[in-house]
């Protein structure tokens, strides 16, 4: 009709000009990244202190 390839095509041509990235990486975007591993520290850091508090408090 319009001349234009089949949407698979399109879609193969569009991800064939995407920067390649490392087959290892599970995130995408650096910002997801980063805001997991600032919520593990903050995890971790809080059941330390909450352990520490418990301990002071029941001895």
């Amino acid at each position: 009709m319009f001349r234009r390839p089949p949407l698979e095509e399109r879609i193969a041509q569009r991800q064939a000009e995407l920067p390649r990235r490392d087959a290892s990486s599970q995130f995408d975007h650096p910002t997801a990244k980063a805001l997991l591993k600032v919520s593990l520290v903050v995890t971790v850091a809080a059941h330390v202190v909450g352990g520490v508090l418990l301990a002071v408090f029941l001895h």
